[in-house]
């Protein structure tokens, strides 16, 4: 569960990151490269973090799909950017933002799914200790 954690927080601190290289690139402050590279650093980030939540145990899948859902609309990103790329065209461009914002907020969706498990089995833990929540426990 915790590389799960882990790598779900640096891929978002990534993606910030990525997002901002692609404000710099649209507006002409640098060249596509290191967007495309930070782009396929994230695409790998993103498959950890899903194969890392498939294999946690127990099994929390909202967690799942999320990731899941997040890999498709990356690869996906990764064909439209390609598309603007090599053809400039505007429509292709926007349709690479709209789908920027969508793993965005698919990012920030299992960030707090991600609190909210880590919540539960750190209260399921502290229940199956001894003694746990009695009074005057230590």
């Amino acid at each position: 569960m915790k590389a799960g954690l882990v790598l779900l927080r640096v891929t978002a601190a990534v993606l910030g990151l990525q997002l901002l290289l692609g404000g710099l690139l649209t507006f002409g402050f640098i060249s596509s490269g290191a967007h495309v590279l930070v782009g396929f650093i994230l695409l790998i980030l993103a498959v950890a973090t899903t194969a890392a939540w498939f294999v946690t145990k127990p099994s929390f899948r909202p967690m799942k799909a999320v990731t899941s859902v997040i890999v498709v609309l990356m690869l996906l990103q990764v064909i439209l950017g390609e598309s603007t790329l090599n053809s400039g065209d505007h429509v292709v461009a926007f349709l690479h933002f709209v789908n920027a914002l969508a793993i965005f907020g698919a990012t920030v969706s299992g960030s707090f799914l991600a609190m909210r498990w880590e919540r539960i089995m750190q209260a399921a833990a502290s229940e199956q200790r001894p003694g746990a929540g009695a009074p005057g426990a230590s």
